[in-house]
């Protein structure tokens, strides 16, 4: 359909014109007009009265804190649109809707970016001391900590900004505190010396989920482990009985083991070798020393379970203090535990005196090298395979030997895992229902201790006195110990992942463990919306952490959208070079477009993909979106002007099929986006939005009325387009709100209100239009898309046979249905307006003389008369031509086809592209043959 004309339609009354509402929109003028606006009336304020003292059903939502000193990004553009949609959209449904705001304190990244100032500057924290460089991490988060924040309100979040919390506020710490006391109090935080992540460059351990696998082309090498002399009749044994990794040097000069390994620097500190214990190969071996080269040393073979006899050759090294099933091998078999490497991954002095001082890379190389010289390495495979990668930094992870604190997760799980199996939390899509149930099933210790100085510090105490040297958890610093009173206590020198505090997240912002009125009105709360790369660093740990301090889930629905990729499907890094900041999108197009954008994409289960070179066209959806409804507004309420407008009520009797027809559409889609948004199924939301707007809406109803809001079919009918036109734009822009918050509430405010009614205080908090059933009426709808139809078809031959757009035209139809026929008479007007349709003749005979057919789907044959609308013979010399063209390209492509050494010769793409042109030409050519046998019909 064509574009609604900007000119107003003549009405009585005061003139509504561009000086009320510009001719263009210009989102930066309006939105943060707008958002201020609606901070000062509170708008999105919630107070806990509405809920314990009202009444009022809460909804309640805790956004995923960023980091606090991030600034905006897609993901986050994202994330919190979607989040903002359902709040805002729960709002006008009349629920106590509350958003809480807030910033994680990041510790490793926000630790990272301090640290790399004070390099810049010569300096590291360790000459400015660990307090002096926490309070030089406190005011670079209070120069940088509220950027993301403002940037959330330019893009529209509605939060209520009056709660934003921080994850170091004293509120919230001490919510850590206790959790860490009252964990520690049952058992279920241990301090332990275990086999941990640990990142070289971040200086810390890190949890297995923050250590993140990456695929990667290594080698499997080879190594060989001589046998001393004494070993050798066992060697002799054990190959006899078919071990594969016993060999034996050439020209018998003894006998070796072949182990394999993708880190070959480990072997230095390997202190054993391994087999099954009913490995049969391998009994004679056990027991036996083997030389581990390039060391001196001599290390055991020992049997054990973990062992798989059916894996490669059934023996593996065993280096206990990096690897976490080789500790645990040495751990039940008495092995020596050997630490060969520093905390920066360099070789220590455990390690032979010519590797000490390598960093593990170069290392690696010279042990290769080594080996090669003394004859004992045996080859190596390419091997591509899962590298854990330190989340923040993207270093390479190291398996360590640690000291850290740990948390018993199975008993937190058991409660979390049942919670999904029983429905009590959803997730949406639910495929990650499997995986968040796998990841419980198996779910492993926690490690909550990092070697970090920003963040919360575990409160545990040590006490000096060698009398008794006991460890205390506390709420409060102690000053002396409470077992014996002496003053020399230190504390724990590390501090707590920075999850232990985001897991409290949705009871902590509330005051937990107070018993607050915000707690009892907002806990627990309803949607969790986050992407799925932290359903285990976050999701899970809340859900787990609700259980075991709320006793129940801290929410019902998890909602995990997909990933913002650019247009190769890449996923967006500085890296890369491949990121959009959402703030130039903002500035250049506005918030609105951004959000319709981004949420026009959001499919179940699907990534959204931005050409991050070409940002006017990755955002021409949500900018021509905006630009649609501010034209359609500007013309709706130019056209309606600022005259009394009468309830749907009071003009019942004068609505027509259009407006009977709109008001069902409108009241079907009402229902079809409440229940999408229901079941977030925000791609089709938008969809059913867009549909009902721009295809119902702007493209037919507005052109239909334009003749009766200019009073040509009398006073009745004007009145009701006026009425039918205001209560269908006012529901069309609530329903859109949430979606496009700016320019919504922006045309709202500028349409008059029906007499006797009163008018919601802003839009923001307008009702949600229900669907309402008694306006469905099947029968409206049957006969507008009838004429839909019609008007469509008629179009489509008139631009086919090169019929003036101008030009009136005379229909014949044959076999309409008589309901049909009627409403074709009664939409006369309707036709001529907007197919210059000037009479319509319902014969049986099919019309007469040359013209143009097409056929409706209710059966009826549409003839629209040639004759004197174009010149018939230059129409036909001209398809005449155009068909022999045709015919010679289409001959060309297929004589080349019909050559044996082109099809055998030219590769498959080629080939491919050739019978495509044919088929292209032959279908070009059989259509302009119909039209020319239509033009030669007598």
């Amino acid at each position: 359909m064509t574009e609604p004309s900007a000119e107003p339609v003549s009405t009585p009354g005061p003139d509504l014109s561009a000086g009320a509402l510009p001719p263009r929109l210009d989102p930066a003028a309006i939105e943060k007009p707008l958002y201020a606006r609606a901070l000062e009336r509170g708008l999105f304020h919630e107070s806990p009265g509405a809920v314990l003292d009202e009444g009022v059903d809460p909804y309640a939502i805790v956004i995923p804190p960023p980091n606090v000193t991030a600034v905006l990004h897609m993901g986050h553009g994202l994330n919190n649109t979607v989040q903002d949609v359902l709040i805002r959209w729960r709002r006008m449904e009349g629920r106590a809707a509350l958003w809480v705001p807030g910033t994680d304190h990041a510790g490793i990244a926000t630790q990272n970016v301090v640290e790399r100032i004070l390099r810049e500057g010569g300096q590291t924290r360790f000459d400015l001391g660990r307090d002096a460089f926490v309070e030089r991490v406190w005011a670079f988060v209070g120069e940088t900590g509220g950027t993301i924040l403002e940037q959330l309100k330019a893009i529209g979040a509605s939060c209520d900004w009056e709660r934003t919390a921080f994850t170091l506020d004293p509120g919230l710490s001490r919510a850590v505190r206790e959790v860490f006391v009252r964990l520690y109090e049952k058992g279920l935080i241990y301090r332990g010396e275990y086999i941990i992540n640990w990142c070289p460059r971040c200086g810390t351990a890190l949890s297995n989920e923050e250590a993140e696998g990456q695929e990667v082309d290594g080698h499997l090498h080879s190594l060989r482990y001589p046998l001393p002399e004494a070993s050798w009749p066992a060697a002799a044994a054990a190959r006899d009985a078919g071990a594969t990794a016993v060999g034996r040097f050439e020209e018998g000069k003894g006998w070796y083991l072949t182990v394999s390994t993708t880190r070959p620097e480990t072997m230095l500190g390997d202190t054993g070798v391994a087999v099954h214990p009913g490995d049969t190969r391998y009994a004679a071996l056990v027991g036996v020393e083997v030389e581990l080269p390039l060391t001196g040393r001599r290390i055991p073979v020992v049997a054990d379970d973990w062992v798989d006899p059916e894996f490669g050759t059934g023996m593996v090294k065993v280096t206990p203090a990096h690897d976490p099933n080789d500790f645990e091998i040495a751990r039940r078999t008495g092995l020596e535990v050997l630490n060969v490497l520093t905390p920066e991954a360099i070789l220590n002095e455990s390690a032979p005196e010519r590797f000490r001082g390598m960093d593990r890379f170069q290392a690696r190389k010279a042990v290769v090298a080594a080996l090669r010289e003394e004859g004992l390495f045996a080859g190596q495979d390419p091997h591509r395979h899962s590298v854990p990668h330190c989340y923040r930094c993207d270093t390479v992870v190291e398996p360590r030997l640690s000291e850290q604190w740990f948390v018993r997760m199975k008993p937190l799980a058991e409660p979390a895992l049942a919670a999904s199996r029983d429905g009590t939390i959803r997730f949406h899509p639910s495929h990650w229902t499997k995986v968040y149930e796998e990841w419980m099933e198996n779910i492993r210790d926690w490690c909550i201790s990092r070697q970090l100085w920003w963040g919360h510090r575990i409160p545990v105490w040590y006490c000096r006195n060698p009398v008794c040297g006991e460890m205390s958890a506390s709420r409060e610093d102690l000053t002396a110990c409470p077992i014996c009173g002496s003053e020399k206590v230190e504390q724990d020198p590390d501090v707590l992942d920075t999850w232990f505090s985001s897991w409290l997240w949705p009871f902590s912002v509330f005051g937990w463990p107070e018993e607050t009125e915000d707690l009892k009105a907002f806990y627990p709360g309803h949607t969790l919306v986050t992407a799925p790369e932290i359903l285990f660093f976050w999701v899970a740990r809340m859900i787990m952490a609700g259980y075991e301090f709320q006793g129940e889930a801290p929410f019902r629905d998890v909602f995990l959208h997909g990933t913002v990729r650019d247009a190769k499907g890449r996923k967006m890094s500085k890296s890369l070079g491949n990121g959009i900041d959402p703030m130039e999108v903002v500035e250049q197009f506005g918030a609105d477009a951004l959000r319709y954008t981004v949420l026009s994409m959001c499919g179940v289960g699907t990534d959204i993909h931005l050409d991050h070179e070409d940002l006017e066209g990755a955002f021409a959806p949500g900018r021509n979106f905006a630009n649609k409804l501010w034209n359609a507004g500007r013309f709706t309420l130019m056209s309606v002007g600022e005259g009394p407008v009468k309830p749907l009520s009071e003009v019942e009797e004068a609505l027509e099929t259009a407006d009977r027809w709109i008001l069902s559409r409108f009241s079907r889609s009402a229902s079809a986006m409440t229940d999408g948004l229901e079941r977030f199924r925000i791609h089709d939301v938008v969809d059913r939005g867009h549909h009902l707007f721009w295809g119902d809406f702007a493209d037919w109803y507005l052109e239909v009325v334009k003749g009766r809001l200019r009073g040509e079919e009398g006073e009745a009918s004007r009145e009701a387009a006026r009425s039918v036109l205001v209560h269908v734009f006012d529901g069309i822009l609530r329903l859109l709100h949430p979606l496009v918050p700016f320019v919504t509430e922006y045309l709202w405010d500028r349409i008059p209100w029906p007499e006797a009614s009163d008018r919601p205080e802003a839009l923001p908090l307008a009702p949600w239009p229900a669907g309402d059933p008694a306006r469905v009426d099947p029968e409206a709808e049957a006969d507008f898309a009838a004429l839909q139809e019609l008007v469509t078809v008629v179009r489509s031959l008139r631009k086919e046979y090169g019929v003036g757009e101008g030009a009136p035209v005379t229909l014949a139809l044959t076999g309409a249905p008589e309901r049909f026929q009627t409403a074709v008479a009664a939409e006369a007007p309707r036709l001529w307006q907007l197919a210059r349709v000037k009479e319509v003749e319902f014969s049986g005979g099919g019309g007469a003389g040359v013209g143009a057919t097409a056929i409706l789907q209710n059966g009826s044959q549409v003839f629209l008369p040639l004759e004197g609308l174009v010149d018939l013979e230059q129409e036909r010399a001209r398809l005449r031509k155009e068909i022999q063209r045709l015919d010679g390209q289409l001959v060309g492509a297929e004589k080349k086809l019909a050559n044996e050494q082109f099809i055998g010769r030219a590769p498959a793409e080629v080939v491919a592209k050739e019978r495509e042109k044919a088929a292209v030409f032959r279908d070009q050519r059989d259509k302009l043959q119909e039209k020319l046998q239509v033009l030669e019909a007598e």
